[in-house]
């Protein structure tokens, strides 16, 4: 990297000063593009770096963005090595992920590009990982995902062993970028026809030791039509779809809620009906091509979990999706949707609903057995079941509405799971007792269809969301917990808090939070009276020391309590 004045500036604070100040560092604008040079190494990516606790739930042995890129690589012709390595469980010592890691890389010594997906969440991890690879590897080294894509510059800075930040979709820039690479790692530099080629590029941050490249990095790269964005069966192979398929066909959704971190927050963006079908008939010859004949293929690996953020959302293509797996030999194991994309205009959807029947769930082959083993038919993301939290969170309805879609789904018998934020760092005892009542009254209401996702959540306000931006500018800071926050000594405008989760400032709604936190099996009716007791014994502790606080509580537990009677009547 150029000096800039100390030339012995860590380089971390080197890249601080660029940032702040550019023209001070020897950065390269956008340019003509150079011609790509002859050949391209080899890329690592890892299958499901973000799998929870390094256990990989059956159908999702790939994380979708790996997927679509390791496809658009091959389609490009680069060759691509895969890591099955979860960053949730990497230890620093290396007997558990790293030895492995350690292995692959010495057996294939001519890696020359790195790609890893980062989340807030296991950014410890991945620069514990990315220190492992610069010392491993010559390989270029580069993180994308959501932290990079809403901070770059934070990112850019904080994590020093990354030569690029890219911000957004990667499955069109990644190819050309390995094409201006060409197979030489990071060791052998670049040319100054290749910085130039870097530079003409959009959405990427780049640093190595001699310069800072900063290509468009003020956009967001994003797909404009998905159907370009392929899916590439053949790295399939038994294990993969033995229990079926986890998709991501489209890309956001059209929801405003306070705690998204997605950058495609508001936006919504999906594969055709047309590009469904192709990808159903390609699947189905993979499953041929591994199995030999269809009787051999398992039932279960003809069912598809749509990740989408709202499969929902765009109401007719949804509608044509529905119908081509019907006709087909694949059934949805889930959908994951929002309660307002069962309304259209302000009234329950009937033709949606409609599309929604049983047929689409259940498998078309083997026996009932397998269609009883299966989960939820549909998650939905409804997030709190209390008025107030609904509009605290943004979601952009009430509590009547998700009654409303909860009772006509358990009607027409679609089995249905709730996600459920138990809290948030606003959240009240009064908050709590209406989101409880309201989901004892709905499981009675609506029977076995109706179910809250357990274990229940607690909302973590990510630094780069509007929740969070709403609790600094009222002075609530403190009712985050943070595992630590990263600084760069001199350059606070990079502060970057680590949020574990929010703190609400309710002792009780604490107790709650803690009491229910990891658990399954809940019965929602026990802790409703639970805490129902616990308001009253409250209400009386406060007569005195504070009256009205005491009086409020005793009228909630009043009121939840006959509306819990009512609905048990």
């Amino acid at each position: 990297m150029a000096p800039m004045g100390n030339g012995e500036l860590r380089e971390g604070t080197r890249r601080a000063v660029f940032l702040t100040r550019p023209h001070s560092a020897r950065a390269l604008s956008r340019g003509p593009r150079a011609l790509s040079p002859p050949g391209t190494g080899k890329v690592l990516l890892f299958r499901n770096d973000l799998d929870p606790a390094g256990r990989t739930t059956a159908g999702a042995s790939w994380h979708q963005a790996t997927l679509y890129l390791a496809s658009a690589l091959r389609a490009a012709g680069v060759p691509v090595v895969l890591s099955r390595l979860s960053l949730s469980r990497l230890d620093e010592t290396g007997p558990r992920g790293l030895a492995g890691l350690g292995r692959l890389l010495r057996d294939q010594p001519d890696i020359s590009f790195v790609g890893l997906t980062l989340y807030d969440s296991v950014f410890e991890p991945a620069r514990r990982l990315l220190r492992f690879l610069a010392s491993r590897t010559d390989a270029w080294l580069a993180v994308g995902g959501t932290m990079p894509t809403l901070a770059p510059q934070e990112v850019f800075v904080h994590l020093p062993a990354a030569h690029f930040v890219v911000r957004g979709a990667g499955e069109e820039v990644l190819p050309r970028l390995l094409g201006i690479l060409g197979a030489a790692g990071a060791r052998a530099g670049l040319r100054p026809a290749q910085r130039r080629a870097l530079a003409g590029l959009q959405g990427i941050l780049f640093a190595d030791r001699d310069g800072i490249i900063t290509a468009g990095a003020d956009r967001v790269l994003r797909v404009t039509d998905l159907d370009r964005s392929r899916l590439d069966f053949s790295l399939l192979e038994k294990g993969d779809v033995a229990a079926g398929q986890f998709w991501s066909l489209s890309r956001g959704c059209r929801g405003g809620c306070r705690f998204c971190s997605s950058w495609d927050k508001g936006r919504f963006a999906g594969k055709s009906p047309q590009d469904f079908a192709a990808l159903l008939s390609a699947y189905g010859r993979r499953l041929r091509e591994l199995y030999g004949r269809w009787a051999k293929v398992p039932p279960a690996a003809f069912g598809i979990g749509f990740y989408d953020d709202d499969f929902l959302a765009d109401r007719d293509r949804a509608l044509a999706l529905l119908r081509l797996l019907e006709r087909s030999p694949f059934f949805a194991r889930f959908l994951q949707t929002g309660v307002n994309s069962f309304f259209r205009r302000g009234a329950l959807d009937e033709g949606l609903l409609a599309a929604l029947r049983p047929a689409v769930f259940l498998p078309k082959v083997g026996d009932e057995r397998a269609a009883a083993r299966m989960g939820p038919w549909l998650y939905i993301g409804t997030e709190s079941f209390c008025g107030a939290e609904l509009a605290r969170l943004g979601k952009g309805y009430g509590a009547q509405r998700v009654e409303a879609a909860a009772r006509e789904l358990s009607r027409r018998g679609i089995r249905q799971s709730h996600h459920f934020i138990v809290a948030n760092a606003r959240t009240t005892l009064e908050d709590l007792l209406e989101s409880l009542v309201r989901i004892v009254r709905l499981r009675q209401l609506c029977g076995e269809p109706f179910a809250v996702l357990e274990p229940v959540s607690q909302l973590r306000s990510f630094y780069p969301t509007a929740s969070y931006r709403g609790l600094a500018r009222d002075g609530l800071l403190s009712r985050l917990e943070l595992r630590g926050t990263l600084r760069l000594a001199g350059f606070p405008r990079f502060d970057y808090p680590l949020v574990e989760k929010d703190v609400p400032a309710d002792p009780e709604v604490r107790r709650f939070c803690a009491r229910l936190a990891g658990r399954t099996g809940i019965d929602w009716k026990a802790e409703l009276e639970g805490l129902l007791l616990e308001t009253l014994i409250l209400s009386e502790r406060l007569r005195r020391a504070a009256p009205a606080r005491a009086a409020r509580l005793r009228a909630a537990a009043d009121r939840f309590r006959r509306y819990h009677e009512l609905a048990e009547a």
